[in-house]
């Protein structure tokens, strides 16, 4: 069953408002720790299901160069918004998890186009 790009529109505008929410928002407790790098695995998934949702939502409409900068670029602001935030603290390793989320995905889907 195929999903209306609508609603694949709306998935995605949710998860960039509550990314940007989560991120920008005042931690109360700190998450509880399973391992070393859980932060940056749950960055790498959430970007990479923005990437997932954005091209579904306008990867008929943009290509995936554009579709990736634009993600990254918003993952960046995260980040430098987080460092002047005053309560909060950019870190360049959430940039790196970021991105190789996206370049994920879109490799992937890329891959996909080549050989359905």
């Amino acid at each position: 069953m195929m999903i209306a790009s609508n609603i694949y529109k709306g998935l995605l505008w949710v998860a960039l408002i509550t990314i940007l929410l989560l991120s920008l928002l005042p931690v109360s407790s700190p998450m509880l720790e399973l391992f070393s790098w859980q932060d940056k695995v749950h960055h790498f998934v959430a970007h990479g299901a923005l990437c997932f949702l954005a091209i579904r939502s306008y990867g008929d409409s943009h290509s995936i160069w554009t579709i990736g900068f634009s993600l990254v670029a918003f993952g960046l602001g995260l980040e430098i918004a987080q460092s002047i935030t005053g309560y909060r603290f950019g870190d360049p390793l959430d940039v790196v998890a970021n991105s190789l989320g996206i370049v994920t995905v879109a490799t992937m889907h890329l891959v996909q186009q080549r050989n359905p």
